[in-house]
């Protein structure tokens, strides 16, 4: 009988995920630190320095061995030398090669919703547009083409595209977020096609109950949208209201 190969949770892997002080990212760096070999390397980045630490260590208590970096890291912040030396330095640091892992795993989860209290023809600000466009496309694409050149002789690269609903409907005040969503959506096919040995996973998980989620609903100019959230998702995309979207 023939061997089985390895799954993705059963490889020696190098972590990278982004946006791990709150949130989503939060829920996804616990459960790959419980899932993937105890071998494994993480990496969290954030520019919650509170947040992501707290998360150390609680899964340093909770997983006695494995082995966590924390970095302060503001992907809106467009410094060529932070992008050029980020891995670098953490392998060097941490007296690691690329070569000891047999897989590396990036998820791109952080991004910000922009100012949802404006209709699109009240977006006049020239320093918010581009912050939200440099934290959600811009700092995202150079993230990831440094860790696809520090890795770039591993075998197995992985992927992961936290995207949303929003890249497909279009939500009225989340212009911003929306066509941001869109366009990293189409960024990573587009890789894929160049480089088909590089696995792409575009990962929707729904609506979350996150600070992200209160906040829109606390803050959008548009009160049927407020309410919808308030009234439950589920209801909104599976019930009766399904073809007012």
């Amino acid at each position: 009988m023939a061997t089985a190969l390895p799954g993705i949770l059963d490889k020696k892997s190098f972590v990278v995920i982004t946006g791990v002080g709150r949130g989503l990212g939060r829920s996804i760096a616990s459960k790959l630190v419980e899932k993937l070999p105890p071998s494994s390397f993480y990496v969290f980045l954030s520019p919650d320095h509170t947040g992501q630490e707290s998360l150390a260590g609680n899964l340093s208590t909770s997983h006695p061995g494995v082995r966590i970096r924390t970095e302060t890291f503001d992907q809106g912040k467009m410094d060529q030398q932070i992008f050029d030396n980020l891995f670098v330095d953490i392998l060097k640091n941490d007296n690691l090669e690329p070569e000891e892992f047999d897989q590396v795993i990036i998820v791109h989860n952080s991004a910000i919703v922009g100012d949802v209290s404006k209709h699109t023809w009240d977006l006049t600000e020239v320093t918010s547009l581009v912050h939200l466009f440099d934290v959600n496309i811009v700092g995202m694409i150079l993230l990831n083409a440094a860790f696809l050149k520090v890795f770039t002789e591993v075998t197995n690269r992985l992927i992961v595209n936290v995207t949303s609903g929003n890249a497909i409907r279009p939500y009225k005040t989340m212009s911003t977020y929306c066509a941001a969503k869109a366009a990293r959506d189409m960024f990573f096919r587009v890789l894929s096609s160049e480089d088909p040995s590089i696995r792409v996973i575009t990962y929707s998980p729904g609506h979350v109950d996150t600070d992200m989620l209160t906040y829109v609903r606390d803050n959008t100019a548009d009160k049927e949208l407020a309410d919808k959230i308030k009234g439950g998702w589920n209801y909104y995309f599976y019930g009766k209201q399904r073809k007012n979207i």
